[in-house]
């Protein structure tokens, strides 16, 4: 194995802390695996040397990887991830009588939520109480989140109320997590952030309890130290006392998992701060894509403000990653296109489809499966089996007169989501009712509905439930089209304002909102009638039931793919709805750019041979425009560089946007390309005091860099006759008036 002389000098060290900043695909796990091997080459105690994995199954691979590097019969250090570890002490502390036992599996995110909504409702005010029923997404996600970042840290709970600047009517939130709390001690219940939490938060108590889990370990190495979060460095602290050597490896530029508490700040500057005089050290040779890919990823996160100046450098033997630009006004179909092109030389289980969100992915799982195209999807349901899509199929169902041929509890429970999906404001325990009896009554349902009466319900309510009823009639129309059926429906009953009521969070509002549009869109293309649209779907659905689980085309979403790569990668969407992704909630926090950023950039250097960005036109009917992230990257400037060095030429002129990545990239690798900026030609307009009417100095300033004295560094988008659209550094597009903005501006 060829080792770089940074991997060579981390395998090397020896005294004192370590902090390793690696870059993607950098072989970190096989440089911490050899450093393993020299300690115990050294005489080190496997048994006090500890390694903290970030999940189960990093865990797993890196102690396969592990006991492949030492020698055979040599014995292992132990191998763990916070939680486990937080468990185990966990369980001590319920020996020696210092926690009390819990009872039950650990309480899951679903159970979580729903205790969460009627503790709302409890500590909140009337008012409050009402819109917490009636707007699920709006309360529930931000008490989610304060939950999760209560749990990652020892503060109390007001002080985190107060750092996240929520809105002063989420005050109640504290008590309801003080109810939260009281619930689970009562119940002897634990949630997996409690494995952690409840050991932390009494060692910072009892000093004494404390002392008793220090100083055990020589050495303690911690992979992913990037996603660390307040409550597992304590730990960290903890364990290590005063003798453990703490050497932690990660990527600040992978820092994605803040919504769980996550912080950049331990590996930026908390790690020097509890650990002092710690050695430096950096992996910035990757192994995996090639070089465009890397001066993209460079120039795309050099715009962030909190990181570490690591610039990645893709080795020479990796592949020519081949980098394409699509823009196009149908993703599903490029996508297919590109997918059967792919399938020519890899492997399905080579080629990874990655979204932002999940339901994103709807419309081209319906294309792969009219492609009959294998496809798998981890921690996720295919489309025709997810809860937003079912009225749709029942409809079609009875369109195609099989609706009855089910048993009476399916047809019970098909009609309960006839009547609540979306809901009606009609009492549940009515609706139950009515929906028993029409199963009761089987293919004389729409009869027995008629001779029905209901003394406990309104007269608009009465309404309600005809207009619904009309839907079953309008089904058993022959002559109706499939898409006329699906899009009355989802116009009169405003399907897409429901499920945004009936959701826990504006993410999973998001999400569903994208699996019906997909849906919808493939359904108006079909152009077939209502009574053929189940035969159709039912053949996709025996499609996909025969194809082989966990292979296929992959489908995931970005977080699932941190520390994965396929050598062919497809980011769809890549506009500015997505990228950088913002939770319209009311009470949302704002995802911050620089994180998004973040996120995008793990998304592109999971590829190994080839990259594929799918984006709107410039004249496209869609509401959104091109990813500010992409104009960022310049990657019709950028990708001249490689092809310039590989022509011989000896000079080459860019955008000054990307000439500092550029010449910072080639004096690396010792390329003998001279970089030189590219004037615009509006340094000349503006040098002279020679005038022009406004629209041609516009026309010639198009695409210019400029700087303002407050924004700092942009690039001019668009302008009219009054405004210029300037996308700034900090990933904002702002509109700024000529008259006003002019003084401020100067053009670079």
């Amino acid at each position: 194995m060829q080792l770089t002389p940074e991997q060579q000098s981390i395998i090397a060290h020896e005294k004192g802390h370590a902090k390793v900043v690696a870059v993607a695909g950098a072989g970190k796990t096989t440089t911490l695996a050899l450093f393993i091997r020299q300690q115990l080459l050294n005489g080190q105690n496997p048994k006090r040397l500890l390694v903290i994995m970030y999940n189960k199954s990093a865990q797993q691979d890196f102690t396969q990887k592990l006991s492949r590097t030492l020698a055979a019969g040599q014995p292992m250090p132990q191998v763990r991830t916070f939680h486990a570890l937080a468990l185990r002490i966990y369980q001590t502390l319920i020996q020696q009588g210092h926690l009390e036992a819990f009872q039950g599996d650990p309480i899951g995110n679903g159970e979580q939520e729903m205790l969460l909504w009627r503790l709302m409702q409890q500590y909140a005010d009337k008012t409050t109480a009402q819109e917490i029923l009636q707007d699920k997404k709006k309360w529930l996600d931000p008490m989610m989140s304060f939950m999760e970042q209560v749990k990652s840290c020892l503060e109390p709970a007001a002080v985190v109320y107060k750092s996240m600047k929520l809105p002063a009517q989420c005050r109640f939130f504290i008590k309801v997590f003080e109810g939260f709390e009281a619930w689970r001690k009562q119940n002897k219940r634990i949630t997996y952030a409690d494995m952690l939490y409840d050991p932390c938060l009494l060692f910072s108590q009892r000093s004494d309890l404390l002392a008793k889990f220090q100083n055990h370990m020589d050495w303690i190495l911690v992979d992913e130290y990037q996603d660390i979060n307040p409550i597992q460095q304590f730990l960290l602290q903890v364990l290590s006392g005063a003798r453990a050597k703490v050497m932690v490896i990660g990527d600040p530029d992978q820092t994605i998992y803040e919504f769980r508490g996550s912080s950049a700040h331990f590996m930026l500057q908390g790690f020097d701060q509890q650990f002092p005089q710690a050695t430096h050290y950096s992996l910035s040779t990757s192994f995996r894509y090639g070089h465009d890919v890397a001066l993209l990823a460079n120039q795309l996160i050099q715009f962030n403000l909190s990181r570490e100046s690591v610039l990645a450098i893709a080795n020479e033997s990796n592949p020519d990653t081949q980098l394409t630009w699509h823009q196009t006004e149908d993703e599903s179909q490029q996508a297919i296109q590109l997918i059967l092109n792919a399938l020519n030389q890899y492997e399905p289980e080579q080629i990874c489809i990655l979204y932002r969100l999940w339901g994103m992915s709807a419309p081209l799982e319906l294309a792969l499966l009219e492609n009959n195209i294998p496809y798998q999807m981890s921690h996720h349901s295919w489309v025709l089996e997810r809860f937003e899509l079912q009225t749709f199929m029942m409809l079609f169902e009875m369109s195609a007169g099989v609706f009855y041929q089910r048993s009476r509890h399916s047809l019970y429970q098909a009609w309960l989501m006839f009547f609540t999906q979306p809901a009606l404001k009609i009492k549940r325990a009515e609706l139950d009712d009515l929906a028993k009896k029409l199963a009761s009554a089987g293919d004389k349902a729409i009869l027995s509905f008629s001779k029905m009466s209901f003394p406990d319900l309104s007269r608009w309510q009465k309404q309600q439930l005809e207009e619904r009823m009309n839907f079953i009639r309008m089904a058993k129309d022959s002559r109706l089209l499939a898409h006329q059926l699906l899009n009355r429906y989802v116009r009169e009953t405003d399907f897409y304002k429901n499920l945004g009521d009936s959701a826990f969070s504006s993410q999973q509002v998001d999400d569903k909102v994208a699996t019906v549009q997909g849906f919808v869109r493939f359904i108006n293309k079909l152009n077939i009638k209502a009574s053929d649209a189940f035969a159709y779907l039912e053949n996709l659905k025996a499609i996909k039931q025969s194809q082989k689980k966990q292979s296929g085309i992959v489908i995931s979403s970005i977080h699932k793919a941190k520390g994965l790569e396929w050598p062919v990668v497809v980011i769809p969407s890549v506009n500015e709805h997505y990228y950088p992704y913002q939770s319209d909630g009311e009470m949302q926090q704002a995802s911050s750019i620089e994180s998004e950023r973040r996120l995008f950039y793990v998304a592109m250097t999971r590829s190994i041979q080839q990259l594929h960005f799918l984006s709107p036109t410039e004249d496209s009917q869609n509401k959104y425009d091109v990813s500010p992230f992409l104009k960022q990257m310049m990657p019709k400037d950028l990708l001249k560089v490689k092809a310039a060095v590989q022509a011989g030429k000896a000079e080459l002129e860019l955008s000054k946007v990307v000439t500092n990545t550029a010449i910072q990239y080639c004096n690396k690798l010792d390329w003998p390309l001279m970089i030189q900026v590219a004037k615009p030609s509006i340094l000349k307009a503006v040098s002279k005091p020679v005038k022009k009417p406004l629209d041609d100095l516009n026309a010639q300033i198009k695409q210019a860099a400029i700087m303002h004295s407050s924004f700092g560094e942009g690039t001019l988008q668009h302008e009219t006759e009054r405004h210029w659209h300037i996308l700034f550094r900090d990933g904002q597009k702002r509109v700024l008036d000529k008259h006003i903005a002019g003084p401020l501006i100067s053009w670079l």
